[in-house]
């Protein structure tokens, strides 16, 4: 026995040092993120139409170019530039022809335009020619190290290399001797598969160029098929040899597409291990799921303690701009679950993670996003409401009122709990099935519950259909009074809606049902008091 309890407390003192070795020793990679000083090259003219199903117009061009100087973005994709005229060449001749300021501008261009036998050639220059044409000094070179069409024994990488330096020296003497200039790393993760030494050679020259010949840096991106392991141990190997050849100050801006759900953990991973930024639009939007966007990036960094992001950017507006260039982009808003900016992220749906074991629910324990954004976090109810949250959530949506207590709140959380055993599948988020739940929990409806309703709801059209119906037939019991005010009196009503149902008007069941229907008790039931439980008879 006292050697199973020697064991267990060696067991016990193991596992407390698993346990709390992250404590102690915070880890390299989460200090690399809370330090960095992340260069953001934004993509939102660009990314979020690629493969869209609505293109973009000047207008919205311009709409996500406001968002876009509204963040606090230096740097900025214009356009892809091709042989095709693109819609972003007439918003570059508009942004010229108002002498906007373009000295952010970037642009994207092969750095081959056409292979013959195999071999790239260094003519037509058709998107460095556009480059000049429209004064985008700044360049983003992209190419292929797995291209089927090249015979990369005879253009090898050190042909690949000369040809390189070559269009930088046309891009210093055609465009401006200050041109920022990137080079992207197309099929950066097939490559490193694949033929890894590929990589290093362009690296290392690129890295051992004389200091005042080097660019600004390296592109690189991941389709989203690669894990987090392997973007971190390629990450870490490209910016190893960089650093090791003396170019300690190039950038290394990752790009990462969405595919299986590692997006965001695979961008944050390169971060951690040795890139510099990334280039990226404020919303996810893109071709098929998306790729890691600038505002869920630089919100974890947030999250973590960088304070370096928010001197350099307008983080605050990050949210708002992309759920902005969400709907340009697409019509629509953000999905409900997209983390930080969809509907739905800033819910408070477990009371009691949210207090952190605290006894006020309000609080919230670590980085609060809705604090840090300036807006107010909104109770969502769920059956994993408590009682104090779903009476913050009548408060929130109802204002004040002396029903509005604990007591209730604990009535209504046992009410959704007995709909559920009874097989009833009611929604309790919105106004109006809020309000009900209320009802059904003992509450006495308000003026303003039954007003909400009336503003808020929107019905199917069938329901819609047949509380049209049902107004018909009430409007000519209104006017039987002699005034039609939207009031009916106790025994017209009866008459008109309840004789079918209700064997005499001065029953008990009728006089409760009346009652109940006289929510402000004058002796009277109101259309909107009516209405309110067509509504919920529709819900059923």
């Amino acid at each position: 026995m006292a050697e199973t309890r020697m064991n267990e407390d060696s067991d016990l003192e193991n596992f407390l040092k698993e346990a709390n070795a992250f404590r102690r020793n915070p880890k390299k990679k989460f200090k690399k993120l809370k330090e960095l000083d992340m260069f953001v090259l934004d993509n939102s003219l660009r990314e979020t139409k690629v493969a869209s199903v609505y293109a973009h117009t000047v207008t919205s061009k311009r709409a996500i170019w406001s968002e876009i100087k509204k963040c606090g973005f230096q740097y900025y994709f214009v356009e892809s530039f091709t042989s095709d005229t693109r819609i972003g060449e007439l918003f570059l001749e508009e942004l010229i022809s108002q002498k906007e300021d373009l000295s952010g501008a970037f642009g994207f261009a092969d750095l081959w335009e056409k292979v013959v036998d195999g071999i790239p050639q260094p003519e037509p220059l058709v998107g460095l020619e556009k480059c000049k044409k429209f004064g985008v000094n700044h360049v983003m070179l992209e190419f292929d190290l797995m291209y089927h069409k090249i015979d990369y024994n005879r253009f090898n990488m050190e042909k690949l290399c000369k040809f390189m330096e070559d269009m930088f020296k046309w891009i210093r003497a055609n465009l401006s001797p200050e041109s920022l200039i990137l080079v992207n790393f197309r099929d950066f993760s097939s490559t490193l598969e694949n033929e890894p030494a590929r990589v290093w050679e362009v690296v290392r020259f690129l890295a051992t160029l004389p200091p005042q010949e080097r660019i600004l840096g390296i592109a690189y991106e991941d389709l989203g098929k690669s894990v987090m392991d392997q973007m971190e141990v390629w990450t870490k190997a490209v910016r190893k040899e960089m650093d090791r050849c003396g170019w300690e100050a190039g950038q290394l801006l990752v790009h990462v597409h969405e595919q299986w759900g590692l997006g965001n953990a695979t961008n944050l991973e390169c971060l951690a291990s040795g890139a510099t930024g990334i280039w990226a639009g404020v919303c996810s939007e893109g071709a098929a799921l998306g790729h890691v966007d600038s505002c869920t990036t630089l919100l974890n960094l947030i999250r973590l303690g960088n304070t370096a992001v928010q001197k350099r950017y307008n983080c605050k507006y990050l949210r708002e701009a992309a759920i902005n260039v969400t709907k340009i982009t697409t019509g629509e808003l953000p999905f409900k679950r997209t983390p930080i900016y969809g509907d739905r992220a800033l819910d408070m749906v477990f009371g009691f993670i949210h207090s952190a074991m605290k006894d006020d629910p309000t609080t919230y324990d670590g980085f609060d996003i809705a604090k840090f954004l300036g807006v107010e976090r909104t109770v969502r109810v769920t059956t994993m409401a408590n009682g104090d949250m779903l009476c913050m959530k009548l408060h929130e949506v109802f204002g004040e009122d002396d029903q509005f207590n604990e007591e209730m709140g604990n009535a209504m959380k046992q009410q959704i709990l007995v709909n559920a055993r009874e097989g009833r599948r009611e929604e309790y988020d919105s106004a109006a099935g809020l309000a009900i739940l209320f009802d059904q929990a003992g509450g006495q409806l308000t003026p303003a519950m039954a007003n909400a309703i009336n503003e808020s709801t929107e019905n199917q059209p069938r329901i819609e259909a047949l509380i049209a119906e049902v107004k018909v037939e009430w409007d000519k019991w209104d006017a039987a009074d002699g005034s039609a005010d939207d009031k009916i009196p106790f025994d017209n009503f009866y008459n008109g809606f309840m004789t079918p149902y209700f064997g005499c008007y001065r029953c008990e069941d009728t006089q409760q049902g009346l009652k109940a229907l006289d929510m402000d008790d004058d002796g009277w039931i109101d259309w909107f008091e009516f209405k309110f439980y067509l509504v919920w008879a529709g819900r059923q």
